[in-house]
């Protein structure tokens, strides 16, 4: 038999060269991990990175943006600069289709794209000229809830009002949730919400409301709500008369959820479907196969941001909800999306006049 001793000294030669590999292999990695850090600050130094907005100046979008936009760079190594686009059309549609598809694909522009536009790609929209699986998610800057609301000269006072009386909206295009709630809350609730479409964004909406050519207007998150419009609403210049998610927001605790509105399975369904982009809010999103280092270092970047008290300041004076999450839980949502059962996407389509890609 072995003495003890000698087994203990056996057993540390056995371990030493172990030891020594983990090490090494720890080292290395380190070493790795500050190099591509060095790479990617070394191409980012002295460029602009362009982030588009699916929005005029001064909406949600643009706000959230312009936010995130004083803080990230610091993050970011090389420090570049980031420049705000507003790529107005289509509801968000063009701001995607020109991301995937025109885009460089080397880190220097990214999006902040329309959950709505990322849910008609997975219903097959023709028009939604991407894969919504293949951009690369950076973040998610919020979860949302969504809302309609009226002018104070309107006569509809509440849910109940908004959904049996005729009431003209202002909508954004095709794909926006401001055309898309109302069209399928007329089909599953049996509202009469028509559409005006063409309003290029929420502060163009506000505006055609103050000069009497609207009444009202979804598609507004209470982020932006609360961010842009708390004023007119603890005045009553603004009514919010009803609400859109998975769950009623905090916020308007007593307004109801047009979820719970929904009389049959297949209605809850339809709708379920539809608010379950609100869940992914407002994600930040790159081309597809930007250099991986490079989106590795984005994604850092992001999270940092996020946890910055700089930019939590930002949005505390800003008054912007900041229930971020990363990648991994976009591309979760987004696989949801894409999987829903055939039948309610077939319902959905048909509410919404998607014609189908014939990729």
């Amino acid at each position: 038999m072995q003495p003890r001793s000698s087994a203990r000294r056996s057993r540390r030669s056995y371990l030493a060269p172990l030891r020594l590999c983990v090490c090494v292999s720890l080292l290395t990695g380190t070493l790795n991990v500050h190099a591509a850090d060095q790479d990617v600050a070394k191409f980012y130094a002295g460029k602009t990175i362009t982030l588009a907005v699916p929005s005029g100046p001064g909406g949600g979008y643009d706000t959230y943006g312009r936010t995130l936009a004083r803080t990230f760079s610091k993050h970011i190594p090389g420090q570049p600069s980031i420049v705000v686009q507003n790529v107005l059309g289509g509801g968000g549609m063009v701001a995607a289709n020109n991301l995937y598809n025109v885009s460089p694909r080397d880190g220097t522009a990214l999006g902040l794209l329309a959950s709505s536009s990322l849910l008609v790609s997975a219903m097959g929209e023709r028009l939604a000229k991407f894969d919504n699986l293949g951009f690369t998610p950076i973040g998610n800057l919020s979860e949302e809830s969504d809302t309609c609301l009226v002018w104070r000269s309107s006569s509809i006072q509440n849910a109940r009002d908004f959904l049996s009386r005729e009431v003209v909206l202002g909508g954004e295009g095709i794909g926006s949730n401001s055309q898309t709630f109302p069209l399928v809350m007329n089909d599953v609730l049996g509202a009469k919400l028509k559409v005006i479409p063409g309003y290029g964004g929420t502060q163009q909406r506000f505006t055609a409301m103050e000069r009497g050519e609207l009444e009202g207007a979804c598609g507004i998150f209470v982020s932006t709500v609360k961010a842009l419009f708390e004023k007119q609403v603890n005045e009553g210049t603004l009514r919010v008369v009803l609400q859109m998610g998975l769950s009623r927001h905090p916020t308007f605790k007593d307004v109801p959820n047009a979820l719970e509105l929904a009389t049959t399975d297949s209605g809850r369904a339809d709708l379920s479907l539809m608010f379950a982009q609100l869940e992914l809010g407002r994600p930040v999103l790159g081309p597809p196969n930007i250099p991986r280092e490079r989106a590795d270092a984005l994604v850092r970047a992001f999270a940092e941001t996020m946890e910055d008290p700089e930019y939590i300041a930002d949005t505390m004076r800003m008054k912007i909800d900041r229930r971020w999450f990363g990648p991994e839980r976009i591309v979760s949502i987004l696989q949801r999306m894409n999987a829903a059962p055939e039948d309610v996407k077939l319902r959905v389509r048909k509410v919404l006049n998607i014609e189908p890609s014939s990729k």
